[in-house]
């Protein structure tokens, strides 16, 4: 008697699992023994298959959590600044391992799977924004970061995130600049720490955090040589009058021009913390947002900008992006009027101008009427283009 073949019978991890029906027929359901999943029968072939490959990912470091890994133990991220790399290892990596830590590698080399991770960051970046917008992109940057880094390093083979819509929409500040008036007021009020980092912050245009570590040994009477955080790079600035008086009055009771009452540095929440009790003294507010220190940045940028400097220029003091200063720029102008005042004097000018050349068609059109006629002729037009 021959003996029934059964199908498939050479698949490895294959497991047969019969099942009696209600009209006593067998059905056979499949599973893969070694993945421990069930097959889909109706696409058994294909199921199989995705089984298997991810059988077949490494099992060691298989997850996220080691593209996490991979990222922050790289030159490149050594490159950051001290503030950028603890805020990533802080919380940024712990939230965004704590949602996918698990998920393993392979999903980023499968186009589908990627796919349905991009999806299912997506939901969770909204869900996120519910509580904190700002938490919520910097959450997806951070998750972002560390894909297009392992992608960019042949890690993996899919980045399915290259960009996302943020959710927080407060980063637009160039219309909020503290006014003469109101840094004066400040000034006649703060404590003498604050008013001197003020002094500072609008003479140079430096970041907080590179005024509140400035070391008296980076100014020689007549000249301020700042390492700028951001960006790792040296720049000289020429100390204005203001700038060279305040500092030449001071007392030198520590390392850096700012410094506490027991002569260290200001940490950043207490520096945060005192400037904002002093704007707030204040009342430093613009169209009911608060203005803050970052905004002596964009004031002094706007102040350029009004002295005639390029977007090159003030990006050299500044240390923004070409297309960052730029923009302060078409701010101002659009701000101020001066675009717009210069239209309408063209467009006046062009008025007087057709006012003047109709008039003198005019003018030539009652000579000859006067030089062809016996009548007296009609008096000629005004200078407006109106008859007397």
């Amino acid at each position: 008697m021959r003996k029934k073949s059964k199908p498939f019978k050479d698949l490895k991890h294959l497991q047969r699992i019969p099942k009696t029906l209600a009209n006593g027929a067998i059905k056979y359901y499949f599973r893969h023994r070694k993945a421990g999943v069930m097959l889909d029968p109706d696409n058994l072939v294909q199921s199989y298959a995705d089984a298997e490959k991810k059988l077949r990912a490494p099992k060691t470091g298989a997850t996220l959590s080691q593209l996490i890994k991979n990222f922050e133990t790289s030159s490149d991220f050594d490159a950051l600044s001290k503030d950028t790399r603890d805020a990533y290892t802080g919380w940024k990596f712990k939230a965004v391992e704590k949602r996918y830590g698990r998920v393993p590698i392979e999903t980023f080399n499968d186009l589908d799977d990627s796919e349905r991770f991009a999806s299912d960051a997506l939901d969770w970046h909204q869900k996120l924004g519910k509580k904190s917008r700002r938490s919520a992109d910097n959450l997806m940057s951070a998750l972002c970061r560390v894909l297009s880094w392992n992608k960019e390093k042949k890690k993996i083979k899919y980045h399915p995130l290259p960009t996302f819509t943020r959710l927080y929409k407060g980063g637009e500040r160039e219309e909020l600049t503290w006014s003469p008036d109101l840094q004066e007021k400040f000034l006649e009020t703060a404590r003498a720490t604050m008013a001197t980092a003020m002094i500072i912050a609008r003479n140079t245009g430096q970041r907080a955090k590179d005024i509140r570590e400035y070391p008296w040994a980076k100014y020689d009477g007549e000249r301020i040589t700042v390492r700028q955080s951001k960006g790792n790079k040296w720049i000289t600035i020429p100390a204005s009058a203001e700038l060279r008086a305040h500092l030449d009055a001071l007392d030198r009771r520590g390392d850096t021009v700012l410094s506490t009452v027991s002569g260290t540095m200001f940490s950043k929440r207490w520096f945060n913390q005192c400037f904002r009790e002093d704007a707030d003294a204040v009342g430093a507010v613009v169209d009911g947002r608060k203005l803050n220190f970052h905004d002596m940045r964009g004031t002094v940028a706007t102040n350029l900008a009004a002295a005639g400097c390029t977007a090159f220029q003030i990006a050299a003091v500044i240390g923004w992006s070409l297309d960052k200063c730029q923009k302060i720029v078409d701010t101002y102008i659009a701000m101020s009027g001066e675009m717009a005042d210069a239209a309408f004097a063209k467009l006046e000018a062009h008025k007087v101008e057709q006012a003047r050349l109709a008039a003198l068609r005019t003018n030539e059109a009652v000579k000859k009427f006067a030089a062809n006629s016996n009548e007296p002729p009609p008096p000629p037009a005004a200078a407006g283009g109106e008859r007397r």
